[in-house]
């Protein structure tokens, strides 16, 4: 089976060409953080480059404007990492307007609750952007499935009880979780946090439909070279195949 990979970036100046690049290298979904001033869920390495990001000028509009642009030039499906306040201060019908004019695939809003993201869900039923839901290994057996059911686009199973950029260090019912949530729903069921080499993503896949892989990647397209990178985004993707 085709497992799938879900590299992330942060959308600052040079993030239109760094998704360009994760689409060339095989990525099935890219998924793009809107810099925030506040995140909840990022670690040390994203939050840097998203305050960066802040500094630079960078805000949701402009993310809209360049995947509106590009879309037609970007091979991969991609999803929005952002968080609710900003929807909120956009305006949640226009926020998914914009969306839709600009090809987005899904939407991951962590600070987000299930029982909120399906009352999204209903005051837009018109709606073409997938609100894609996320599954902690604190979430009780009860929730994740219905987690699990309600599920639109695919799950993002969290690894550990941790932020994001922690080495590896998965939670012991991991496997057993995520191949639980897959009986439960009809989406495919990725995995995130702590994932960086090919190692990791050989051992998480005995399970799960995919993995979500961000600091790693959002390092390397920070210090090194592009080739360099595009090596290491190939070996990922060997693996995944």
């Amino acid at each position: 089976m085709h497992k799938l990979f879900v590299p992330y970036v942060m959308g600052n100046r040079d993030f239109i060409e760094n998704v360009k690049t994760l689409s060339e290298a095989g990525a099935d979904i890219v998924e793009v953080g809107v810099p925030f001033s506040d995140p909840v869920a990022d670690g040390p390495v994203i939050m840097n480059v998203g305050n960066k990001a802040i500094q630079e000028g960078i805000n949701i509009q402009y993310i809209f404007d360049q995947l509106t642009e590009n879309q037609d030039e970007i091979q991969s499906k991609y999803v929005l990492m952002t968080y609710y306040n900003i929807i909120n201060h956009y305006g949640e019908s226009a926020f998914l307007n914009a969306c839709e004019q600009a090809g987005v695939y899904g939407l991951i809003i962590p600070d987000l609750p299930h029982e909120l993201v399906q009352q999204l869900k209903a005051h837009h039923p018109e709606r073409k952007t997938n609100i894609i839901s996320l599954i902690a290994m604190t979430t009780s057996n009860t929730r994740s499935h219905q987690i699990a059911k309600d599920a639109e686009g695919f799950i993002y199973t969290v690894t550990m009880n941790a932020t994001t950029g922690e080495d590896g260090k998965f939670h012991p019912e991991l496997k057993n979780r995520i191949k639980d949530i897959k009986a439960h729903t009809e989406v495919p069921v990725v995995a995130g946090f702590g994932i960086r080499t090919a190692a990791h993503v050989k051992d998480i896949i005995e399970a799960s439909d995919g993995v979500v892989i961000g600091s790693e990647i959002v390092k390397r397209f920070e210090n090194d070279d592009k080739q360099t990178t595009i090596e290491y985004l190939k070996t990922i993707r060997n693996v995944l195949n």
